[in-house]
This record gives C-alpha cells, structure tokens and sequence, in this order.
C-alpha cells in the first residue's frame, strides 16, 4: 500500500522541492514573519470554515449523497448534457501536467543562475498549489478509502469509508478535481481579483461536472473545495509577504 503511494508522489514531491529556491527569485518579496494580531483572525474564519464544512459533509454523507447519485443516474446519466460535461473535464488531467513541468522549468531556470521575470510569479503560485493539492487529494483518498458513486454504489450498492485501504475503487473522498481548481482559484482570488469571477466560475462548472456525471459525491466536492482553498490561502502566505498579497 505505501509503495504505490510513495511512487504516486515522488512525481510531484520533486516539483515541490525544486519550488523551495524559488523563494529568492523576488528580492523584494522575501518572507517575514507575520504579525500575529493580522492573522489571529484570519485564522479562527479558518478554523470556523473547518467546523461548517465537517457539518456539511456530514449531513451530504448522511442524507444527500446516495439519494443524488440515484437520481443523476436515472435522469442525466448518457444524456447529451453528462456528454458534454465529460468532456469538459478532460483537459483537467493536462492543466497539471503542465504545472508540473512549469515547476521544473522554473526550478531548472533559477538553479542554473538565471532570474525568474516578474510575470511568472502568478503562474508559479497557482502550479504550486495545484501540485500541493494533487500530493494532497493522493494520501487522503488512500487514508480515507470512500467508494466512488458510479460504479461503487450505482452498480455494486457499495457504500462508505474504508480507512487505510483506498485505491483504484475506493478512492472517491476528496475531490481531486474540486481540490485543484480551487486551489489554483483561490490563488487568483488574492493575488489577481481580476481572475475572482472567471477562477469561481471554472470551479463551480468543474465541481458540477463531477458531481453531474456520478464521479463524486456531493460531499466530495464540498472537502476538495475547502482542501484546495486551504492549499491556496496557505501558498500565497509561504511565497509573498502580507504587504503586497493582493497585485495591482
């Protein structure tokens, strides 16, 4: 079981440690240490975030999942919507391939003994989190083994968590593709408020689609959102200082 997790992410865990240098690319963006009365705040809406988002998925496990999933399945499944929105899911698998090798590019750039331009700093804080949230949604979908809607339990009437033991068919909690586009969007929530609508509106029609096509459950997408929000909050913090976190 370690094994094939240690595989799945020596892939992206080598991105992120190329990352770590390019810290020093932004002279004037190094990192200092935060005010504690700025972010004790901030912090407790986390905190708070954390409590109604357990509740919610909760109440989704208990009384909302299984009931949506039989209903997209009697009504939309192979219908020319469920078409078009798996297609539209496609090319997510391609958007972190190409953060990965961004990453390496970057990573490869810099310790050869060039300087990052200025405009790859936003690029660069939306790969990371996307890796982040990749490595992430990997250990947590094997820690938390939840069967996925279709074929789990639309076909084998399989239902539940299963600690320790997820992989190819119990692999459905979070969601890996609420995770990355939420964290990439929360990304450009803070540093490019330009992005804010088009960010929200991709995660919105990405999580649907998941949901729409009986690949996750509700609650699914409801933890992967709030993981990949967490993850882009949390890099905009490690790589920029409070001072400058929103761009002009």
């Amino acid at each position: 079981m370690i094994e094939p997790i240690s595989a799945e992410l020596s892939k992206y865990c080598l991105a992120d440690c190329i990352c770590c240098s390019l810290i020093s690319i932004y002279p004037d963006q190094t990192i200092r240490k935060p005010q504690s009365m700025t972010h004790r705040p901030a912090f407790r809406y986390w905190l708070l975030a954390l409590v109604l988002c357990a509740i919610t998925v909760e109440v989704c496990i208990a009384y909302v999942d299984r009931a949506l999933a039989e209903f997209i399945e009697a009504h939309l499944r192979h219908t020319a919507l469920w078409i078009w929105l798996d297609r539209m899911l496609r090319p997510l698998d391609l958007v972190v391939v190409i953060a990965l090798f961004f990453l390496l590019g970057c990573g490869i750039w810099v310790v050869s003994g060039r300087q990052l331009r200025r405009w790859t700093e936003i690029p660069l804080l939306c790969a990371w989190s996307a890796i982040w949230a990749v490595a992430a949604d990997i250990i947590l979908k094997h820690i938390f083994g939840r069967a996925w809607p279709d074929p789990g339990y639309v076909q084998n009437h399989l239902y539940g968590f299963h600690l320790l033991r997820g992989g190819t068919t119990l692999g459905s909690f979070p969601s890996g593709t609420a995770a990355i586009s939420s964290a990439i969007a929360s990304v450009l929530w803070i540093v490019a408020p330009r992005w804010r609508v088009l960010g929200l509106l991709l995660v919105g029609l990405l999580s649907g689609a998941v949901v729409a096509g009986n690949y996750h459950w509700l609650s699914d997408v409801i933890a992967g959102a709030f993981l990949g929000t967490s993850i882009g909050w949390s890099t905009v913090r490690l790589l920029r200082p409070v001072s400058s976190t929103v761009l002009g």
